[in-house]
């Protein structure tokens, strides 16, 4: 391993910190049925395609090994939207058990609930309305599968992905901050409001004190 590399990683051992804000989606009630503002089409089945053409773009955020492991391990769902017959997007939606990237755990969510990773459109084709349509899409199938919620987080930092799942009807519900020293996890959390992940979720793999 050469050596910056190597000191990166363990520097990155020693102190590491991420914060997101977390959303939940009640979805008892009638949903948002949001139109791209181009022809588009989902493929709910798209998982293992979804992947593959992930892993073309590049970019390390949406091509975590452990969300993937995750993903085919526990049969989430992974669909991909198309124009004109190519792909330009997707959206990966955890159900039980998704890992978490924050945490660096696969944890269990509680019943009824489901998780949106997060929405990815190739750069030329945002502001079509795209991420809006695959959120409302996710909400639908999540419903039709027996779900009654749907959560989420974001990076403060992602205004365009926040206002887009806010426009979907989610709701903001926790802002956490992860602390790792030495390995160690220490969550500070601001949580004004009841969040199901955090007061009933379980943990498979590792320990995080939630909350």
């Amino acid at each position: 391993m050469p050596l910056k590399r190597l000191i990166g990683k363990f520097l990155r051992f020693i102190f590491t910190t991420n914060r997101a804000i977390w959303f939940e989606k009640d979805l008892t009630g009638e949903l948002i049925d949001y139109q791209a503002k181009i022809p588009v089409e989902i493929d709910m089945n798209s998982t293992s395609q979804t992947i593959e053409w992930l892993k073309k773009q590049k970019e390390s955020w949406v091509t975590n090994p452990q969300e993937i492991t995750a993903a085919l391990t526990y049969n989430h769902c992974w669909p991909s939207v198309r124009t004109n017959g190519e792909t330009i997007g997707c959206i990966k939606i955890g159900f039980n058990n998704p890992y978490i990237v924050d945490y660096n755990r696969v944890i269990q969510l509680p019943e009824g609930m489901a998780f949106i990773y997060d929405t990815y459109v190739l750069e030329e084709m945002r502001e079509k309305g795209v991420a809006k349509y695959l959120i409302s899409q996710a909400n639908k199938f999540v419903k039709s599968q027996g779900y009654t919620k749907v959560g989420c987080h974001i990076p403060p930092w992602n205004k365009a992905s926040i206002s887009a799942y806010e426009k979907m009807g989610f709701k903001k519900v926790k802002y956490i901050r992860n602390i790792r020293l030495f390995g160690f996890s220490i969550l500070i959390a601001k949580s004004p409001w009841n969040f199901s992940f955090f007061t009933k979720g379980k943990i498979i793999k590792g320990y995080v004190p939630y909350g």
